[in-house]
């Protein structure tokens, strides 16, 4: 390991981030890529200059700092061709070595592998590039550039020479360059740039304070920490100006009052040009989950893991990504410091909260926000608040969900606080209330819950007539029955309401009821969708269950079973039995990796394209899975995948051929090992994914005893009410403690232990399931 010796003279960022100094150069021995990441103004760019520049310069390596600000980023080739003349530039100051560099007509992402390599041939030596900031470059060059260092790390495994690449950015671009699907992923070496303790946030208070001959009382000391600890840049920021304001005391003593005039100032004026803060507050307004987050560590000082809405691994941690956030006692989470803390509250205000939860479709929570914003007298909120009701509406699953958003809708913007729906399909004579019943509804209602169109009913008569009509007055309370129209066409449904009109003035009055009759009608057109939307959809879905096999196949010493529960109306998983020649059997379980209609049509193009091919080639699942994918491609285009196991299972032989595209392995349980089970494990990608994709196939030997379930992923994607997912274990338990039993039994076992871990939470995804045994 390199020991790295720092002088007391080197900025703040070196000496506090020494340790992340010693991994870079540990990479660059090892000769392995690095990826620096770190909040924005923490000091990444010092610690590469100070590596090109004294570091390397003592080990006598060849390092040479690549600025990516002076790239032009308008193409790819432009941007490679300007890396290319860069690289080649200061490679050649460093060395005195002449480098050839290609055109910009010649430049591409395999122009500039070349260029690495043939520059190591001509300089005769390793050499390290230092590449920063990645932040400079968009996101698809950022994937371009570390997909050709990927590619050049793996040319010179065969080579003598290194190009050893250290390329640095801000958190937020760490899953894009260490994530599961970067480039990097699996070669590089991620060091994060790690936030000051308090012990080392407070020294650099002291320090900067005597740059200006500045002293601080004990009081002003402990607020300059809490208000600013673990961040370099807004320690200097904040405390130099705090010493600046000393130094105007006569005894250039610093108090607590000047500290919180600095941070008050520091709010006011500069925190939206605060590069940190601002990338910050982007990451959690692109994420709900991380905003709910963040709204609960503003609600408490810290908060456990535990207790916290989002998936939180070792690996990736996308709330310390957003670099405001920082552990305590390694299992609780808090806001690094109070001008962190006193931004974000003023910041995420309950109007901006429920604007950033409508834009994410988080309906419930968004209104919830926007409505106590109308209530602190937001009249912004106000007008957000219809059209998210509005939007909501359509995104809605069935009409009882849209009519639970038009009450909340209601009830915020025009504080109607009792109202009941009723709507009428298209060919129906009959008003049907939607949704909970009011204590309002008389006894002959609440035993019936609909109206025929032609009865001597308020919500029957302002349906027939399309305009409001008002109720008998008896008391203070007054129903209204509002017709849900749309221009050309019969209402859809009336909304009766009922409210107190005494005590408003009638021009108030009057706008307000423009405008929710105006409102009204946007939510007719939004209930209409939804109601097609759901015929189409259970339609689509009779549609799909009628391509599943009438019948299992009978087949003597075996037992098979096979069951499709679909999540929606419509469903992506499918399962089929193909006849082949011989007595073989084409055994399919498949998922389509979506949702909706979308999956719908897939799993049927997917189905007819297997039965057509499985039967051109019977001996050849892996030829089958070949054409079914470039079909697929073809008719379809990239997006949507399938994951699908295809076997040809010969019964007479007791022989299973099959190939594995992507899909969940199935299990196999032979009688010799009770105790183990065989994973068939996937043999290729997923249909759908590239047309050069190709399979392997596999033969497994089926011996009397054995059983074979082939399942989809919604088994193991059941979650409990705690959000704990149906694991592998349960499932092996089931099948192991039945095995010899029938087929149906273990099935009809395996499927009630899933509803049962479930405890009434909705299915999340379709479930498949086949079982194939034979006899002892």
């Amino acid at each position: 390991m390199i020991e790295v010796e720092l002088a007391m003279d080197l900025p703040a960022s070196v000496r506090y981030h020494h340790e992340a100094i010693e991994q870079i150069l540990q990479s660059v021995e090892e000769g392995i890529p690095s990826a620096l990441l770190g909040p924005r103004l923490c000091g990444k760019t010092i610690l590469l200059r100070h590596i090109e520049q004294k570091q390397a310069r003592d080990l006598g390596w060849i390092c040479a700092y690549i600025d990516l600000d002076q790239m032009r980023v308008t193409t790819q080739q432009v941007f490679f061709a300007d890396l290319i003349q860069l690289t080649a530039r200061r490679l050649s100051e460093i060395t005195g070595i002449e480098l050839p560099a290609p055109g910009e007509t010649e430049a591409s992402s395999a122009v500039f592998r070349g260029f690495l390599v043939d520059s190591l041939e001509i300089i005769g030596r390793d050499f390290i590039l230092l590449i920063d900031p990645l932040e400079a470059l968009p996101n698809d060059l950022v994937q371009a550039l570390l997909t050709s260092l990927r590619a050049a790390y793996m040319d010179q495994q065969t080579m003598d020479r290194r190009a050893t690449v250290v390329v640095s950015g801000a958190l937020s671009l760490a899953t894009l360059t260490v994530g599961e699907s970067s480039p990097f992923r699996g070669i590089a070496r991620r060091v994060f740039v790690g936030d000051l303790t308090d012990a080392e946030s407070d020294a650099l208070i002291v320090e900067f304070l005597a740059e200006y001959q500045a002293k601080a009382t004990r009081q002003a000391q402990n607020r300059l920490l809490q208000a600013t600890r673990g961040d370099i840049y807004l320690i200097r920021w904040i405390t130099q100006r705090c010493a600046q304001v000393a130094c105007s005391h006569a005894d250039k003593l610093l108090r607590a009052r000047d500290v919180a005039f600095v941070i008050n100032r520091f709010l006011r004026q500069d925190v939206y040009q605060y590069a940190t803060l601002l990338e910050a507050v982007r990451l959690i307004e692109e994420d709900p989950d991380l905003l709910e987050c963040v709204l609960m560590l503003l609600e408490r000082n810290a908060v456990p893991k535990s207790e916290l809405p989002l998936p939180l691994s070792p690996d990736l941690d996308p709330l310390y990504l957003t670099g405001v956030v920082d552990q305590v006692d390694g299992d609780r989470y808090r806001l690094q410091n109070q001008i962190y803390r006193q931004f974000l509250i003023r910041h995420f205000i309950p109007g901006r909260v429920g604007h950033v939860l409508a834009m994410a479709g988080r309906w419930d929570s968004a209104i919830d926000y926007l409505e106590a914003s109308i209530h602190q007298g937001d009249q912004q909120s106000r007008a957000d608040i219809l059209p998210a009701t509005i939007n909501s509406m359509y995104a809605s699953q069935d009409l009882a969900q849209a009519v639970h958003f038009l009450r909340r809708g209601l009830s915020a913007a025009f504080d109607v606080q009792e109202a009941s729906i009723w709507y009428t399909a298209p060919s129906e004579n009959l008003l049907r209330l939607i949704g909970p019943a009011d204590a309002s509804l008389d006894g002959e209602l609440w035993q019936n819950l609909q109206i025929p169109i032609n009865a001597d009913r308020l919500e029957a008569r302002a349906f027939r007539q399309r305009v409001p009509l008002r109720g008998q007055e008896g008391g203070r309370r007054v129903a209204r029955a509002i017709p849900m129209r749309i221009p050309g066409r019969n209402p859809i449904g009336v909304v009766t309401i009922y409210e107190d009109p005494l005590g408003e003035v009638f021009g108030e009055l009057r706008e307000r009821d423009l405008q929710l009759v105006g409102f009204l009608n946007q939510a007719a057109r939004a209930l209409l969708a939804v109601g097609v939307r759901r015929q189409e959809l259970t339609l689509a879905g009779r549609m799909q269950a009628s391509l599943l096999p009438e019948a299992l196949p009978d087949i003597p010493g075996w037992e098979l079973t096979a069951t499709w529960r679909p999540a929606r109306e419509t469903s992506g998983d499918f399962y089929d039995f193909i006849e082949l020649p011989g007595g073989k059997l084409g055994l399919v379980v498949a998922d389509v990796v979506d949702k909706g209609m979308g999956a719908a049509l897939m799993m049927a193009l997917s189905r007819t394209l297997l039965r057509t091919y499985a039967v051109d080639y019977p001996e050849n699942p892996e030829r089958v899975l070949n054409i079914a994918n470039r079909r697929l491609i073809a008719d379809v285009g990239a997006g949507l995948f399938v994951t699908l196991f295809y076997g040809v299972f010969d019964p007479a032989k007791g022989i299973l051929v099959y190939c594995n595209a992507g899909h969940p392995p199935p299990y196999l349980f032979t009688d010799k090992s009770p105790n183990q089970h065989e994973l068939l494990q996937r043999t290729g990608v997923p249909l759908g994914i590239a047309e050069d994709a190709s399979w392997e196939r596999v033969t497994v030997q089926l011996d009397p005893g054995s059983l074979l379930m082939i399942y989809t992923d919604g088994i193991q994607d059941s979650q409990n009410p705690r959000g704990e997912f149906y694991s592998e274990d349960r499932v092996i338990k089931i099948i192991q403690s039945r095995l010899g039993r029938p087929v149906q039994e273990i099935q009809d076992a395996l499927l009630a232990g899933v509803y049962a871990f479930a405890s009434g939470e909705p299915q999340v995804d379709d479930i498949t399931l086949m079982i194939l045994a034979r006899s002892r």
